[in-house]
């Protein structure tokens, strides 16, 4: 996933992130464009983010961006959107799809794993993301991906977590 956050408890910030759908859901790899995004999502819910670098091109809607970390390119990715905006709530998704556990980061203290069953709502866009090249991971050069929709607005909500002891 591509995110840009217009507002967030920690200010703006982007991310490109994978979620692993085998099994529970669980964010693998993330990149974010700001320290303070990586410091409290990796303290609040085990997330294992790193910090990049994100540069945007073109309007919205037709932009593209490259994302870069310590001088290495990981992706460039072109993003369209296009045609009416639909209304879309997880409200209708079972909280099981729905909840990420997330294992112990490696410096954490507590070997728990931490559950967040995430709430969204906003308005989807049928949409195009084409990936330009990066090194990021295999699978964006190797596959076409089955679903591509821009949520150009929407809200979040990622809860306190519980707490799965080890």
């Amino acid at each position: 996933m591509l995110v840009r956050y217009a507002q967030s408890g920690v200010g703006p910030y982007d991310e490109l992130l994978w979620v692993s759908l085998s099994g529970a859901p669980q964010v693998t790899r993330i990149v974010v464009s700001t320290q303070q995004s990586l410091v409290w999502g990796r303290r609040n819910w085990a997330i294992p983010k790193s910090r990049a670098d994100f540069a945007w091109e073109g309007a919205p809607g037709r932009e593209q961006v490259r994302v870069t970390q310590d001088g290495q390119l990981l992706a460039h990715l072109s993003v369209g959107a296009w045609g009416p905006s639909l209304p879309v709530t997880t409200a209708v998704v079972p909280a099981a799809w729905r909840t990420l556990i997330q294992p112990p980061l490696p410096e954490a203290e507590d070997r728990a794993s931490l559950l967040t069953t995430v709430a969204a709502s906003g308005w989807v866009r049928p949409a195009r993301l084409s990936v330009i090249s990066g090194d990021v991971h295999p699978a964006l050069l190797e596959r076409r991906p089955l679903l591509t929709v821009a949520v150009p607005d929407f809200r979040m909500v990622f809860p306190v977590p519980r707490v799965r002891p080890a």
